[in-house]
């Protein structure tokens, strides 16, 4: 597994009334996905905190950004997320920061164990509040659709004038279906059955 450092400021946490948790998510497989770090604070002002990330193999940590409660930038150096200022931020609960993730997409789909661990966080006055469990969180990986034939609407693994037909019976219904704009430009129009045209012509 890998682990990832967070450094930040104005973020709290205790073992009971204060800590940091981010939420769970979903992603698909070769994909990123953001995923919220939240600090609930109920008992002091803090100025800065400090987590590692515990990844498994294959997903790994590609940026970070501060949220509203937090109005320092968080500065990436390698897998250290850091931020601090002289502002602290009082007892309440609010997301912190975003930070995303890369699935890669050799990772099975399946549900994964991450975590935030040795949470520390510091007050004005310097005293240090340590959170000594793991605070866990789930990552859903769910597989990729597979790509099919561009110009085969029907799925039959051919292109051919059944494919041209599907476009037609799409310009009719005036239905402006996504699959059937082949060239992008937003219209379902002949410009698409050309694109199947010059695609049966390739053979």
């Amino acid at each position: 597994m890998a682990v990832c450092s967070f450094v930040g400021a104005n973020a709290a946490l205790n073992r009971t009334n204060n800590y940091l948790e981010a939420a769970s998510a979903t992603a698909e497989q070769g994909k990123t996905v953001e995923v919220a770090l939240t600090m609930v604070n109920n008992t002091k002002e803090i100025i800065n905190w400090q987590t590692d990330l515990v990844l498994p193999e294959g997903i790994t940590l590609v940026s970070a950004v501060a949220a509203d409660r937090w109005s320092e930038a968080i500065q990436v150096g390698g897998v250290r997320l850091f931020s601090e200022t002289e502002t602290p931020v009082a007892t309440g609960r609010g997301v912190v920061a975003k930070f995303t993730l890369q699935v890669a997409a050799t990772v099975a789909p399946g549900e994964y164990d991450l975590a935030l661990t040795g949470i520390v966080m510091h007050t004005p006055d310097g005293t240090e509040i340590a959170q000594v469990e793991n605070k866990g969180f789930k990552l859903t990986v769910t597989e990729a659709p597979e790509e099919g034939k561009k110009g085969d609407l029907n799925g039959d693994d051919y292109v051919d004038a059944s494919d041209i037909q599907v476009v037609l019976n799409d310009m009719a219904n005036e239905t402006n279906d996504p699959k059937c704009d082949l060239n992008g430009d937003g219209f379902v129009d002949a410009s698409d059955i050309q694109v199947i045209l010059n695609i049966m012509a390739e053979g």
